[in-house]
């Protein structure tokens, strides 16, 4: 498990690398990906999963079928309902697009991390990281 955070990590701290290189940086998370955590609507979410999704959550961790996956952020929607969402960056790199978002709900907040690939002209989501932030960090 220790090992899974470590290898996500480092993907994450080497895309935020890649993308100070990166060209083109028009491409951007979709606005219904977005919708969609904004809305808690797991089910508006899962139809840009992968058909194999990693899930990376305080509770559980793991990859899912598209099935799965819906059922466990709509639990975290319920567990955890939404005040707001918002990217607070995105990147560009080859055919990966990741953005990383502030989820602020009554009790606190969570950072939640989004990496999608393009494939045949969709762009699917292939992994959601959700970790808690603590109280004086707010980044």
């Amino acid at each position: 498990m220790r090992l899974v955070y470590i290898l996500s990590t480092l993907l994450y701290t080497m895309l935020f690398i890649a993308n100070a290189y990166t060209q083109n940086s028009e491409a951007t998370i979709s606005s219904d990906i977005i919708s969609a955590f904004d809305k808690s609507n797991a089910s508006q979410l899962s139809e840009h999963f992968n058909d194999r999704i990693e899930i990376i959550m305080p509770e559980s961790s793991g990859i899912y079928s598209k099935e799965q996956a819906r059922y466990l952020i709509d639990s975290f929607f319920k567990k955890h309902p939404p005040i707001s969402f918002r990217i607070i960056h995105q990147g560009v790199r080859e055919n990966a697009v990741f953005a990383i978002g502030r989820y602020n709900y009554s009790n606190g907040q969570h950072r939640i991390m989004i990496l999608t690939k393009q494939n045949n002209n969709s762009s699917l989501i292939h992994q959601i990281r959700i970790e808690k932030q603590d109280e004086a960090r707010n980044n």
